[in-house]
């Protein structure tokens, strides 16, 4: 072998390296949300329409509430993967106090907005609503240590942590439904599951020490701005089931409760390609080619998933509640597909826009939330659309909100990037 053809094979040892990390990762996340749907696919059978739109409703509501994990961790993500020199350890410390503080005020907000809960979701359990507030508390504290692991590439503990995260929500939740089929038991069994990953985590990171107090404050500030843009993204992706619990009846609510199992599964189904490609992302702001790709492989595997409800509707019915209850969701059940699909691709999106720490895309994400709220209470609160038309409009309404976000977002970064290379 001449000295001209020994470096070909080093190329591949990166890509190897990239692919055993995303091998690891995506299956990981892949348990945990296959877990996660499992203890939602046992509450549509256990729990009675009503109640398991109300259980729908206040995941919809934890899945709000857990913008400041999901901040957290992309805050911690982002300073440890562009932390050059010594202080790793210091600031994971500093990240893992901001969490502890995160935790503990969002905890205490949960429990004193427990009778606004209470009376804009139609729920009548004191107990279910006041259970929020410790789950809340877990996944925060497990955001922050996401972060960490993730920004400082530590694949197989962060994979670790992720399938507890499922494991947790399935064998405690799911397990309490089959003691108790009820909305008390089952927030019960959630909240019991949100500790189990935040344990693990504390274990992997238990020997960061050493941060200071305006290290603290310089995570949280960040943290602030990226919680912004990400509470506007979850705002928008979760409005839909308020939407239909507040115009639809009980039985329709119902009905597009289970339709959002698969928009669900479809909008977390390509979060590996996420966790995957943010902290390249930090490190390459403007990256527009790396960008790119991840929307046409996000968007790939959405396409794989909308053919699929398309070719076997009555499997995926039989999977989120069963034809006795949902037969006639089955030709509708592409719709939410496209509509989780379209949510996951304007989420990497929004990532993008928080690596490059561009704060106007917030803006738009809530603008495009008032539009929504306005078409669905012209649409649905007059009666123009009822029963099962209305919950397809609504799911239309949905995917084109995310598709024409996604669009102007994903121009707007591109504009940036081009405006920052020509100064």
């Amino acid at each position: 072998m001449t000295s001209g053809t020994t470096p070909a094979p080093q190329p591949q040892a990166p890509r190897k390296s990239f692919l055993r990390s995303a091998t690891v990762v995506a299956v990981a996340m892949a348990i945990m949300n296959v877990a996660a749907y499992g203890f939602t696919l046992i509450g549509s059978r256990r729990l009675e329409q009503d109640q398991f739109g109300a259980i729908t409703a206040l995941l919809g509501l934890l899945l709000i509430g857990n913008v400041a994990s999901l901040g957290l961790q992309a805050t911690a993500a982002r300073q440890l993967a562009t932390h050059s020199g010594d202080g790793a350890a210091t600031l994971a410390d500093a990240i893992l106090r901001a969490g502890r503080r995160s935790a503990a005020g969002l905890t205490v907000l949960c429990l004193v907005l427990t009778p606004v809960f209470m009376w804009l979701l139609h729920v009548d359990s004191v107990v279910a609503i006041l259970l929020l507030a410790p789950t809340l508390g877990g996944l925060t504290l497990m955001g922050s240590q996401l972060g960490i692991l993730q920004g400082s590439h530590r694949w197989t503990e962060l994979a670790a942590v992720y399938t507890s995260a499922g494991i947790g929500r399935l064998v405690l939740g799911g397990g309490a439904l089959f003691v108790h089929p009820s909305l008390d038991w089952a927030m019960a069994g959630l909240a019991i599951g949100a500790a189990v990953p935040a344990a693990l985590g504390q274990f992997f990171l238990r020997r960061s020490t050493g941060s200071t107090r305006e290290q603290v404050k310089d995570v949280l500030r960040e943290t602030v701005h990226g919680t912004h843009t990400l509470l506007a993204f979850f705002a928008l992706a979760n409005a839909d089931i308020l939407f239909a619990r507040a115009l639809l009846d009980e039985k329709d609510s119902g009905y597009y409760a289970a339709g959002l199992i698969i928009a669900k599964a479809c909008l977390f189904l390509p979060q590996f390609v996420i966790v995957l490609v943010f902290p390249s992302l930090a490190n390459s702001p403007g990256d527009t080619v790396r960008l790119r790709r991840a929307i046409f492989a996000v968007a790939g595997l959405g396409a794989c998933a909308v053919a699929g409800t398309l070719i076997l509707p009555g499997i995926v019915v039989e999977v989120i509640g069963g034809k006795e209850k949902y037969a006639e969701l089955g030709p509708y059940t592409w719709l939410f597909a496209v509509a989780g699909s379209a949510y996951a691709v304007l989420q990497l999106v929004v990532y993008a826009a928080i690596a490059q720490q561009e704060k106007r895309a917030a803006l738009g994400i809530w603008l495009g939330l008032v539009v929504l709220a306005a078409a669905a209470g012209i649409i649905l609160g007059t009666g123009t659309a009822t029963g099962l038309t209305g919950v397809k409009v609504l799911a239309g309404m949905t995917s084109t909100c995310a598709l024409l976000l996604s669009a102007g977002l994903a121009t707007g970064l591109h504009r940036q990037s081009a405006e920052v290379t020509t100064n």
